[in-house]
């Protein structure tokens, strides 16, 4: 691997900038020239609570890498390192083009360390302070790399939680890949401050007390895409709890209104993925990757949004409603044939009229009567173990979702609610092969 004259400058979580050779090193924080297996060439970082990065080589292998070194905690116990080197396997298993690889790690006397591949390139948060925003296309391209890289880290049961602009690297050949993968026995050893700023900006606000989840992932990653697009962070403040109001209660500005060449399917997305309500955002990150593969195809077959409407099922969601959408496109829906002139002679029979009526009493009464819990759970059970994804959904429709708005908090309510989604899963399986 051949730098050119060039070093690798990186921030404590070992995100990754180009500098020149005329940058000079932080040479007195660099206290030893080897920890464990790996020689130290160049500090990569400044020292900022007990951590930081150097530029270090295998010595063994010769192979270059990106070391984060950091001090252990007082009182480490034995049952802790067993921890730390637990989920550092763990996180040795996570191997895909858009993650950065880590090659392991260790203690020495008094440190602990990670290696982790070296990427030729730089931050997409040094690119944006470079560029300041960064075009449509390039910004769906990299949503997409990183819908396919937490896709499968979502898969492996990873989950990031704190990811953002700094947290992402851009390698010279245009590959994206998320850093700083961790868990808890690893995160420990570490310093972060959930208040900081540059982390609130991408919180989703269901995890602003902490907690992440993959639904959590993708709302950071559509406010990283907001960011690409406009330049800036959906929300804003100097006052931490002022910030943190703002992400729970505020909307943010539509991306079309500052960005006139932005896609409307690539705004509808970032829209869907910076949802407040979880369960309004993208079903998973292979939805979203779904979505966006529909937003390029749209944009590159020039359909239109009242035309979209009118399409039936796409994984694009548009608030446009179709039967005004179709009202403006002129469309018109197929009416049913006039009866003969000899049905029409029948019904004027009194007889058949009367009985007809009491008919039609009894049928409004029958359809009127509300179905039994029990009864809807029967019967969207026997559509669910058809074969095919029409009773699947025609379960979902007339019965599934009854259940979870008519009894909610009951076990029948939770058992249609997995149902529903797992119906949701197949339509999105289907529509990708």
């Amino acid at each position: 691997m051949k730098l050119s004259g060039i070093l690798w400058n990186t921030s404590c979580t070992h995100c990754l900038r180009r500098t020149t050779q005329t940058d000079s090193p932080d040479t007195d924080n660099m206290v030893k020239s080897r920890i464990g297996p790996f020689a130290l060439e160049a500090p990569l970082s400044k020292s900022k609570n007990g951590c930081q990065v150097f530029r270090a080589i295998h010595l063994e292998q010769k192979k270059l890498a990106a070391l984060r070194v950091f001090t252990i905690p007082m009182g480490m116990t034995p049952e802790s390192r067993e921890a730390f080197a637990s989920q550092l396997e763990q996180l040795k298993q996570l191997r895909h083009r858009g993650i950065v690889r880590c090659y392991g790690g260790g203690f020495d006397t008094q440190s602990a360390f990670l290696a982790y591949e070296l990427v030729e390139g730089e931050s997409l948060l040094s690119m944006l302070r470079r560029r300041d925003r960064l075009p449509w296309e390039t910004t769906l391209d990299y949503c997409q790399q990183l819908a396919e890289a937490f896709q499968y880290a979502h898969q492996m049961g990873w989950v990031h939680g704190r990811l953002r602009p700094e947290k992402v690297l851009i390698s010279e050949q245009g590959v994206v890949k998320v850093q700083d993968w961790r868990r808890t026995a690893i995160s420990s050893m570490i310093t972060n401050d959930p208040n900081r700023r540059s982390q609130l900006q991408y919180t989703a606000p269901e995890s602003l007390e902490g907690d992440a989840d993959e639904k959590s992932d993708l709302y950071a990653l559509g406010a990283a895409t907001y960011t690409m697009l406009t330049g800036r962070p959906p929300f804003d403040a100097h006052d931490p709890q002022e910030l943190r109001r703002a992400i729970e209660q505020d909307s943010p500005e539509p991306v079309t209104a500052s960005v006139f060449d932005c896609p409307v399917w690539l705004n509808a997305i970032v829209e869907q993925l910076l949802a407040k309500d979880p369960q309004q955002r993208h079903f998973s990150a292979t939805a979203l990757q779904l979505a966006l593969k529909e937003a390029q195809r749209r944009q590159n077959e020039g359909v239109g949004v009242l035309q979209h409407a009118t399409s039936g099922f796409s994984p694009l969601q548009m608030q446009v409603d179709r039967d005004e959408a179709e009202k403006v496109l002129g469309i018109k829906r197929k009416k049913k044939k006039k009866k003969r002139q000899s049905d029409e002679n029948f019904l004027e029979n009194a007889w058949v009229l009367v009985g007809g009526l009491i008919l039609a009493v009894g049928a409004i009464a029958w359809f009127l009567w509300p179905l039994s819990e029990s009864t809807l759970r029967s019967r969207s059970e026997a559509l669910l173990a058809s074969e095919s994804s029409l009773d699947w959904n025609d379960a979902r429709r007339d019965y599934l979702q009854q259940l979870v708005d008519r009894f909610p908090g009951t076990n029948s309510a939770e058992w249609a609610q997995e149902k529903i989604e797992w119906v949701e899963a197949r339509n999105i399986e289907r529509a990708m092969e």
